[in-house]
């Protein structure tokens, strides 16, 4: 690893460049991640526990009526919100020509896996939507159809629509966790055994390493990309109104789904650099893996989360500047009165804290720093999905064909079930996630050797300076 001086703002391990020997290794130490067997089995343990809960909440409430699954939807949504956008991350990255983020891309197309998880725990989900249509008497203050994006949609709506675009999503990210680890997997083959030996045989034994694979592929990971950000917007804009809006009678809002869909990508952010953090410090690869990951990535965290503070400030203010009976009480719902103190946690979470560990020049070129500040964002959105997410749930099945919401509920609380049901759903993906850093190498090893050709230091009169050869 080169070893830079302090001079200008070249920090001492801001850039590592690895050496011949390091990129020989980089296959073997790719497929070899150990201290993970602990990590595996408490995830597996929080897991047996979400089932539990899951089965008792099934036994004794039933789909029928979703208010008591509010804390299930938050769990399902917190994962959704954090993994999602992750493997959309590493494709944002690789379109713009970001030379940093090497090292990163493989810790967010793993999240592919979890899209399967997702999946999977939005059936149930799926199955507790109310009618769009009123099934009572028509009263005074009653419609005939409730307020959602699904009026006079034919096929099968919601349950179609939502249900094909929540598996494109895993397909599509699968398919680029896939391609983009073939040329790995293919460079590994000699360093595994058994099972993931037979794997990588089976599914990167065709590959040769020719000009026309490497464009194909390349190609390939772009056109997927491309679909995968055009549909998880939409996605993330189905779970905003769909389990939130429009469970509240009379709520209207373009700026909720925006909310929503931004906290996607920082938390996303947020979660790749701790796990890169654990990498570089706990997993034995701070010759791949530099500080500058950290500081470049760190700006971006902080600007997402000034944009949260911004886009949470427009919404309020539009709601208490119209003061219409409804949305005083929607403010009074989710924000002033019922759930208030888990609002002040997720404004901590989101905004506060992260921006006053960020927006100080050390701690933000800090290896450490990023990674602190995406803890407190994770809580923060835990706390979002909880105020949002149960707060709708419990709004009252009997308002959400009214106009408007006429009672303001109080908080409810989690009983033993549903914190089951949330520790064992964020374990479940927590293990799946390990399983794939099992079974796939952890390091985008082809770019990493393809950054280590492209960039150097070089020095010019009394400073050093970072060298990127620009090959397109």
């Amino acid at each position: 690893m080169a070893e830079l001086k302090t001079l200008n703002h070249h920090y001492k391990d801001m850039w590592v460049f690895p050496n011949a020997d390091d990129l020989a290794d980089l296959p073997r130490k790719s497929t070899s991640l150990g201290k993970t067997k602990l990590l595996l089995w408490v995830t597996l343990i929080l897991t047996v526990l979400g089932v539990i809960g899951f089965t008792m909440r099934l036994l004794s409430d039933g789909l029928s009526n979703y208010e008591p699954w509010g804390y299930y939807m938050a769990a399902f949504s917190f994962v959704f919100m954090v993994t999602a956008p992750a493997p959309l991350v590493a494709v944002a990255f690789r379109l713009i020509r970001s030379h940093w983020r090497r090292p990163l891309t493989r810790i967010a197309e793993l999240f592919a896996l979890v899209g399967i998880v997702n999946f999977i725990l939005y059936i149930p989900l799926m199955l507790m939507i109310p009618e769009i249509a009123n099934p009572n008497e028509i009263g005074h203050h009653s419609l005939d159809i409730r307020r959602t994006l699904w009026i006079q949609v034919p096929l099968g709506a919601p349950h179609f629509w939502e249900a094909a675009a929540m598996f494109a999503l895993p397909v599509m990210s699968c398919l680029i966790l896939l391609l983009s680890s073939t040329p790995d997997m293919s460079a590994s083959i000699s360093c595994v055994s058994g099972f993931k030996k037979r794997m990588y045989v089976f599914l990167a034994g065709y590959w040769k390493g020719t000009k026309r694979q490497w464009i194909v592929m390349q190609a390939a990971i772009g056109a997927l990309g491309g679909l995968y950000f055009l549909t998880l917007p939409f996605v993330q804009f189905l779970i905003s109104t769909d389990f939130g809006m429009s469970l509240i009678a009379g709520w209207k809002d373009s700026i909720f789904p925006a909310i929503y869909t931004l906290m996607g990508f920082q938390t996303s952010l947020a979660i790749i650099l701790i796990i890169l953090y654990l990498f570089r410090k706990k997993a034995g690869f701070e010759n791949y893996i530099g500080a500058s990951q950290f500081w470049s990535a760190s700006k971006i965290l902080l600007g997402l989360s000034l944009l949260w503070i911004y886009h949470m400030f427009a919404f309020f203010i539009t709601f208490w500047y119209g003061r219409m009976e409804v949305e005083q009480n929607i403010l009074n719902y989710l924000y002033v009165e019922s759930w208030f103190w888990i609002f002040i946690l997720n404004a901590l979470g989101s905004w506060l804290i992260p921006f006053a560990i960020l927006v100080w020049n050390p701690v933000r070129r800090a290896d450490w720093g990023a990674p602190l500040a995406g803890v407190f964002v994770l809580f923060g959105a835990l706390m979002f999905n909880i105020r949002i997410f149960v707060g709708a749930f419990n709004a009252g099945r009997e308002q959400i064909y009214d106009i408007s919401i006429v009672v303001v509920p109080p908080a409810v609380g989690p009983d033993l079930w549903d914190v089951c049901m949330l520790v064992g759903i964020i374990g479940l993906a927590g293990l799946v996630y390990l399983i794939g850093l099992k079974l796939f190498p952890v390091m985008n090893i082809w770019e990493i050797k393809e950054g280590a050709m492209y960039q150097k230091m070089g020095r010019l009169f009394r400073g050093n300076y970072l060298v990127l050869a620009k090959p397109e």
